[in-house]
């Protein structure tokens, strides 16, 4: 069973400042699109390899997915995971994940 949370994919609408690019406005949540991630055709990698990127037409989104921009599948996956790393620091930072002991 894949993992699944509303919880982090909503959380990516608190964060108006995108994990990325830095801009404000539209947020979403980008799962990842690596097979070792557990993608496939017509499943989507678990909520928690989601990145907060700009939603906007043309943004990082577009870009990580390939619908924009004409970058290598290697900049598109550098580009996810340094987005990854900020968005699962910013559940920490704020509260959406929390550690129990």
């Amino acid at each position: 069973m894949t993992f699944r949370s509303q919880a982090l994919l909503k959380a990516a609408h608190r964060f108006p400042l995108r994990a990325l690019c830095g801009k404000h406005g539209y947020t979403v949540a980008a799962h990842s699109n690596e097979l070792r991630h557990g993608r496939g055709i017509g499943h989507k990698a678990p909520d928690f390899k989601t990145a907060y990127l700009c939603g906007d037409p043309g943004g990082c989104h577009d870009l990580v997915d390939g619908r924009a921009g004409k970058l290598t599948k290697d900049e598109k996956r550098a580009m996810w995971r340094e987005a990854h790393e900020r968005t699962v620091a910013l559940w920490f930072e704020y509260g959406v994940v929390q550690v129990r002991g």
